[in-house]
């Protein structure tokens, strides 16, 4: 090996082991959505909204509150003048999920909820479902006022799924798990309980990046869900990644295994949680600033995609630092970097050549049949995206059972987390997919 091959490896996994460090803080979960909470959450909201004195409205437009960078999900939404609901499902293996539900919109009345149709957002990779509400204009505010029953859902190991039945999150084997595991046991679990809560037979599901990552993976494994999906919205999928340019991919993903023993060794077991002694930092010290921004105050969720803060309030950015990255295991992260560095594929997780006989019955890791995804899917992607590369969308829509449309965004510098974060999301994107799901009514 070369000096500077060694150099460069040498780096990356000092960098690595300085900036991610495992925090594993006791959370508050409801195990059902009771009405004492909500109360709860609307008094500690009430309180903080009081302290602000002002209404944020700057030339017409609300302008972000910075309280909400530490307030909860739920605290958000009953901020904002929304119905919220906390439940918590535990899967197959044991994880305990928690879920957030907006049930109607704003100016809407509860008695109409029994026949609202049921719509699941799933978040990506170092995020939580507040990525759904922090915009002004958020899909999860945008589809409830459009008449639908929002649930969104929290991935294992996020700030608000880090507890299981039995195993203790400050110990390695709780964080023994890919995004494998997230659609083999996460979604069933969560699409299960949200019709049986509903009582509905369908319901509809956006996921973005990793979250898309999630249902097709449920889908492959448990192709018997695809009849309790009307419609499946893919914002930004990461299923292929040879194609991404992102430099968590470029520059991480060729040393993952290498990383990864060294996180081992030094018992580094979560990979970016909110409250690493960095992200802290950045959180007191980082405001808006755009010189800052694109520097030494970076979020890992920016600098992960390499996006540019294009249309973006830049007064969300502090909000945006309270609550991510939100955590996932390092495991999920390798996952991602062995699909990159196969070229155009969609794998499961590669444990080696012995341990893939013992699982798989085959030394190389099986790939996903994405031909089982048979609901009816639509694709929404980026020109400018360097995680979900416009070539690699296209490898995707050639592989999936029951592609509907591929959906280019107008704006040529659309990016990976625009879906989210753009102050052009609902022009752009919202507005046009809620023609796509069933009327919000039944």
């Amino acid at each position: 090996m070369s000096c500077r091959t060694m150099n460069v490896r040498c780096y990356f996994l000092l960098m690595m082991t300085l900036n991610h460090a495992l925090q594993c803080n006791d959370i508050f979960v409801n195990e059902t959505a009771r009405s004492v909470e909500t109360t709860r959450v609307l008094n500690k909201v009430r309180h903080v909204f009081r302290s602000s004195g002002k209404q944020f409205i700057v030339h017409q437009r609300i302008r972000p509150n910075p309280n909400e960078a530490s307030l909860t999900t739920a605290e958000i939404i009953a901020g904002r003048g929304y119905p919220v609901e906390i439940h918590s499902v535990t899967t197959s293996d044991g994880y305990i999920l928690q879920l957030h539900r907006i049930p109607y919109g704003k100016s809407q009345k509860m008695a109409s909820t029994a026949s609202r149709r049921p719509i699941f957002l799933q978040h990506g990779i170092l995020t939580t479902d507040n990525v759904w509400l922090i915009n002004q204009n958020g899909l999860g505010f945008v589809l409830a006022d459009a008449g639908y029953d929002v649930w969104m859902g929290n991935a294992r190991g996020n700030t608000y799924s880090r507890r299981h039945v039995k195993l203790d999150p400050s110990k390695e084997e709780y964080w023994n798990f890919s995004f494998d595991e997230m659609g083999n046991y996460d979604i069933p679990a969560v699409i299960n309980f949200v019709l049986a809560k509903t009582g509905s037979q369908q319901m509809s599901y956006i996921g973005h990046s990793m979250g898309c990552t999630m249902f097709f993976i449920c889908m492959s494994l448990h192709p018997e869900l695809n009849e309790k999906i009307d419609v499946m919205i893919a914002l930004a999928p990461a299923v292929s990644m040879a194609e991404s340019t992102a430099p968590l991919a470029v520059y991480q993903a060729p040393f993952a295994e290498q990383i990864k023993f060294v996180f081992d060794l030094i018992g580094v077991r979560a990979y970016e949680p909110v409250d690493t002694f960095w992200n802290n930092l950045r959180k007191q010290h980082c405001g808006p600033n755009l010189f800052l921004r694109y520097s030494l105050c970076r979020n890992t969720i920016f600098s992960s995609s390499d996006d540019e803060y294009h249309a973006f309030d830049l007064n969300i950015l502090p909000i945006i630092d309270g609550h991510n990255p939100a955590g996932t295991s390092v495991k999920t992260a390798v996952h991602y970097a062995q699909n990159y560095m196969t070229g155009q594929t969609f794998q499961r997780y590669d444990f080696g050549h012995r341990e893939n006989l013992l699982r798989y019955g085959q030394t190389t890791p099986p790939t996903y049949d994405l031909s089982k995804v048979t609901c009816n899917v639509f694709i929404f992607w980026g020109q400018r995206d360097k995680v979900s590369a416009p070539k690699d969308i296209a490898w995707l829509a050639n592989k999936l059972g029951n592609l509907k449309a591929s959906i280019m965004i107008e704006d040529p510098l659309w990016n990976h987390l625009s879906f989210l974060f753009s102050s052009d999301a609902k022009r752009l994107v919202y507005d046009k997919l809620i023609p796509l799901l069933p009327l919000p009514t039944s």
